[in-house]
């Protein structure tokens, strides 16, 4: 009779933050239309900020200031202003996302947190929210390692902490250089259609899942391992 391996193909699963475990976006939303007034420029849409968290908050920013462009000191002026503002504003209207916490609690998966958020940003937001608690194998921030994603570094180091291969590994997120460091590593993606980013852009990235909410996580987890 043949052999089943009745151990499951996803061992590890590894999380972006925002727009994947929990919904910033009100608090981003909020800390970029007050840097812009405060600069004297005119605020954004909601759409178009939201969007740009999945894709790169920073190159929004940057373009609302075209004469800082070829400026490092101005722009890096704007970063801290930016990052003073939403240091205020971290946990105002933040929340977890319905289904994460359950699917946290109930699996036997070992989990990890890779974001380009700031780790003391990403630490500070955890603990507010209470997701400290979970046993995370590894919760990198953009400047926990030399390098962040899209490059595939941090997964890689959280593939080695957790004692994981690749094959067994899944990356689950919102945004393009979630899509990018999967690829690179050599990892599955999976991508959040109620995060941030447009669900087909992901799919085009590599993304081979696409779920609606984070209760569809399990089931999506389930296909990864029949395959």
């Amino acid at each position: 009779s043949p052999v089943i391996n009745a151990e499951p193909l996803i061992k590890l699963v590894i999380f972006d933050l925002d727009g994947t475990l929990i919904d910033s976006a009100p608090d981003i939303v909020a800390t970029t239309n007050q840097l812009l007034s405060s600069r004297g420029r005119p605020t954004l849409p909601e759409k178009t900020i939201v969007q740009a968290i999945g894709e790169g908050l920073r190159p929004l920013i940057s373009s609302c200031f075209p004469e800082a462009k070829n400026n490092p000191a101005e722009l890096d002026a704007i970063d801290r202003d930016f990052y003073a503002a939403y240091r205020q504003n971290l946990v105002v209207k933040t929340t977890v996302f319905p289904g994460v916490v359950e699917f946290l609690e109930k699996t036997e998966r070992q989990f990890a947190i890779v974001t380009n958020k700031y780790i003391d940003l990403t630490e500070q937001t955890l603990k507010t929210l209470g997701l400290d608690a979970h046993p995370w194998v590894r919760v990198y921030g953009s400047d926990s390692l030399p390098e962040k994603k899209p490059h595939p570094l941090p997964l890689q180091e959280v593939m080695k902490a957790a004692g994981a291969k690749p094959e067994h590994t899944v990356m689950v997120g919102d945004g393009l250089p979630d899509m990018g460091a999967a690829r690179r590593a050599g990892v599955q993606a999976i991508a959040c259609g109620y995060g941030y980013c447009a669900a087909e852009k992901l799919v085009q990235a590599g993304a081979s899942h696409v779920i609606q909410s984070p209760f569809e996580l399990e089931s999506a987890l389930a296909t990864l391992t029949r395959r």
